[in-house]
């Protein structure tokens, strides 16, 4: 029996869209047999990064990644305290393969070489932008959303 090749992608999935289904079945199907494991951001995270809260909560968006059909395990991250948050996940995970979103913007040469300093030796893949007839990211759905609602409020 083959190995699992263990795949690990993060992010916020705040407002689940096309986008990011698109992302998680490409990252699980990069090798077959894999595991997929989801590291979804800790609200502080959000709010450090983005500058905002997330619409969901930390727990709701585990529990709604959890259950997508390509998410073999959905874990919460560390809270952002260093450059040491994100190495803890990869030292606990131990993932073979890390697959990055075309916008997350991390140095990948960090990551491989303190990798290497803990005896890790694992890829990392950069995916492509995913769309779906225009519809790539969570901004453009709250931007849709403000949309219809102001067209609504002005029809009353």
């Amino acid at each position: 029996m083959k190995r699992k090749v263990r795949i690990m992608v993060g992010g916020v999935f705040d407002i689940i869209h096309v986008g990011h289904i698109k992302f998680l079945w490409a990252a699980k199907k990069m090798f077959d047999p894999s595991e997929l494991i989801v590291v979804v951001a800790r609200d502080s995270t959000v709010r450090k990064l983005k500058g905002r809260p997330a619409v969901f909560s930390e727990k709701e968006r585990l529990e709604i990644v959890s259950n997508l059909k390509p998410v073999d395990r959905a874990v919460l991250g560390y809270e952002i305290t260093n450059s040491n948050s994100f190495f803890k996940v990869i030292h606990e995970y131990k993932p073979d393969i890390i697959a990055l979103g075309y916008d997350q913007f991390f140095n990948e040469e960090e990551i491989l070489a303190r990798a290497r300093l803990e005896k890790m030796y694992l890829k990392i893949v950069r995916l492509p932008k995913f769309d779906f007839e225009g519809l790539c990211s969570s901004t453009e759905v709250r931007r849709r959303v403000f949309n219809l609602l102001n067209a609504e409020k002005q029809k009353s």
